[in-house]
């Protein structure tokens, strides 16, 4: 995770989203997809369709959330689902929201999502790729939706790996100095802590 939070080419990334280089990474975690044909009830649900900013105490783009995935990621490993354009309607999700929460649970029948006709564009990539997407873009993880006979009898444990990563400008922080929240932030982590996506927050997930 550390490799992930310190690359210069996540970095480089970043600074050209926000125009700075004065930028806080997320101390966030990561996530795995066990390979489900050795157990049934390991298969990842897929349809819990949310957003991870508020609209209404966050309305504008204020957070990308990302990843760098670890293995190759296509229809038979299930991965990352994402409906294009949404962030450009987030304002409909007000009445979804709850207050202070930035998770935003998305029903398939809400409008936003054309009342469960919209199509979601599941996300291929290879390994060392670095996945981004505005926190106001609804998003879901996905199960595999093609079969692939070879994983039945390969042995790979985990289908999927992926290490989130996030930066925003240090500028975001509010209601503390920089100095604060850098010791704040250095002592959850040394107590074992993990954050959220948002690296100018002191949330624990």
């Amino acid at each position: 995770m550390w490799n992930v939070r310190s690359n210069r080419n996540i970095k480089r990334v970043y600074s050209q989203i926000w125009n700075t280089n004065e930028l806080l990474v997320s101390f966030d975690g990561s996530g795995v997809y066990r390979n489900w044909h050795y157990e049934p009830k390991w298969k990842t649900t897929t349809g819990w369709y949310h957003a991870d900013q508020n609209p209404d105490l966050k309305p504008d783009r204020c957070c990308v959330q990302g990843f760098v995935s670890l293995t190759n990621q296509n229809e038979t490993t299930g991965g990352l689902i994402v409906f294009p354009y949404t962030h450009l309607r987030f304002h409909e999700l007000k009445n979804q929201a709850r207050r202070p929460n930035d998770f935003v649970a998305v029903p398939s029948t809400h409008s936003i999502l054309d009342r469960g006709k919209a199509v979601g564009k599941f996300i291929q990539c290879q390994a060392g790729d670095l996945v981004l997407w505005d926190s106001r873009l609804i998003h879901c993880n996905s199960c595999a939706f093609v079969s692939d006979e070879q994983l039945r009898s390969r042995p790979t444990d985990l289908l999927r790996i992926v290490a989130y990563v996030s930066m925003s400008p240090a500028a975001f922080v509010s209601n503390q100095t920089l100095d604060q929240f850098r010791k704040k932030r250095k002592l959850l982590a040394q107590n074992n802590c993990t954050l959220t996506h948002w690296s100018t927050e002191l949330t624990e997930s």
